[in-house]
């Protein structure tokens, strides 16, 4: 593979990464190690050349790559997370906009909007559920 490094001062530089891409899947190697080795020129290749290049790497060897998979799970969470925020955001405001003057729960809405924290939000919610003015709910939301 050291002369893979570098690609000869004759070869077009889409034509030396295909070789690389094609000498790395063509190896006798466990799938997990094949998967990284491709995950890892991807990546640190991406960084120097056009990632376009490394567009021709089969998905289904990347995602044998246990870095992947880690980061691919870890996005998915991050989403789900995210996605649980807005819906809690959501309904906590749906819930204030219900109860109160909606002008005077729109001024409040980007302090809401600036919590990042699940329970927060949560706890936020459960209080507007249950509070009886708007002057409480703002007490405990600068509290």
């Amino acid at each position: 593979m050291a002369q893979l490094m570098k690609p000869p001062d004759d070869m077009p530089l889409d034509r030396w990464v295909q070789q690389c891409i094609d000498a790395t899947v063509a190896t006798s190697i466990e799938a997990p190690t094949k998967g990284n080795l491709l995950y890892g020129l991807s990546l640190f290749g991406g960084l120097v050349h056009d990632r376009s290049l490394f567009e021709r790497i089969p998905e289904e060897l990347m995602q044998e790559s246990s870095v992947w998979q880690h980061q691919r799970e870890k996005f998915m969470a991050q989403g789900i997370e995210q996605g649980a925020k807005e819906a809690t955001r959501k309904n906590l405001l749906t819930v204030l906009n219900t109860k109160f003057h909606r002008e005077a729960v729109r001024a409040l809405t980007p302090a809401l909007e600036n919590i990042d924290d699940l329970q927060r939000l949560e706890q936020l919610h459960f209080i507007a559920v249950n509070v009886k003015s708007l002057e409480d709910f703002t007490g405990v939301l600068f509290e």
